[in-house]
């Protein structure tokens, strides 16, 4: 059961979580959170405290309490596509099966080998697929599937801030051109040894954590154009 004190944790997270918030910004006052949340004034100082132990927030005498660290908020989309007419193309999502993942690989070292695969298919414009391979740790799966179905065609990052209070504060994000997994090669149709674009991102979460471990992949890009945004 959810606390006076995690509820108003997890409102002030998901607030980094989607930008409404930024590194420097002032959080409310303690006396504004007792009256926003209707709980005490010991409650709301509880609430901030428990911020500041976990690294999320500073508070100065005087001053006020304040977000911590250099553009801790994230965009909750770190690609896009735009086509020829320079306009981005929509993205849709499709779940494609969610498993325990194999004990070893990049996933594991980061995540601990008891890890979990939800897989996707990423529909972009109706002009090409993507696969993606999002990885979470066991025990972060299993709270999160307690709170939602995640057959459904969701935004996992979103979700993890907005259910877990876990939003993404720091990725480390490489790309490369390679010959894709056979299965990969296969869903997309494309020949074993003909290079494909594989995207690897580690999401981090409050003090510098381990969130997520994810993979996207696909074929060679005709007719758009790939952007990172972060």
């Amino acid at each position: 059961m959810q606390t006076k004190v995690s509820r108003i944790t997890k409102a002030i997270l998901v607030d980094i979580a989607n930008g409404k918030l930024r590194a420097g910004d002032r959080v409310e006052s303690e006396r504004t959170l007792t009256r926003q949340f209707g709980v005490s004034l010991g409650t709301a100082q509880k609430a901030l405290q428990e911020l500041e132990h976990r690294g999320v927030v500073q508070r100065e005498q005087g001053r006020g309490t304040f977000v911590k660290g250099e553009d801790i908020a994230v965009d909750a989309r770190y690609v896009r596509f735009k086509g020829r007419d320079g306009n981005d193309l929509p993205i849709y999502l499709h779940v494609l099966r969610t498993r325990k993942a194999s004990s070893s690989g990049p996933w594991s070292e980061f995540l601990g080998k008891h890890a979990m695969r939800i897989e996707r298919r990423i529909d972009v414009g109706g002009q090409f697929e993507l696969i993606s391979e999002f990885f979470l740790g066991a025990e972060t799966f299993q709270d999160l599937v307690s709170t939602v179905d995640l057959s459904k065609d969701k935004n996992l990052r979103e979700l993890l801030a907005q259910r877990l209070a876990l939003p993404t504060l720091r990725i480390d994000q490489f790309i490369r051109f390679e010959p894709l997994p056979p299965r990969i090669a296969k869903r997309l149709q494309l020949s074993a040894d003909q290079p494909g674009f594989v995207m690897e991102l580690r999401g981090f979460t409050i003090d510098d954590r381990p969130l997520y471990y994810q993979h996207v992949f696909g074929g060679p890009f005709a007719d758009a154009s790939l952007v990172i945004t972060r």
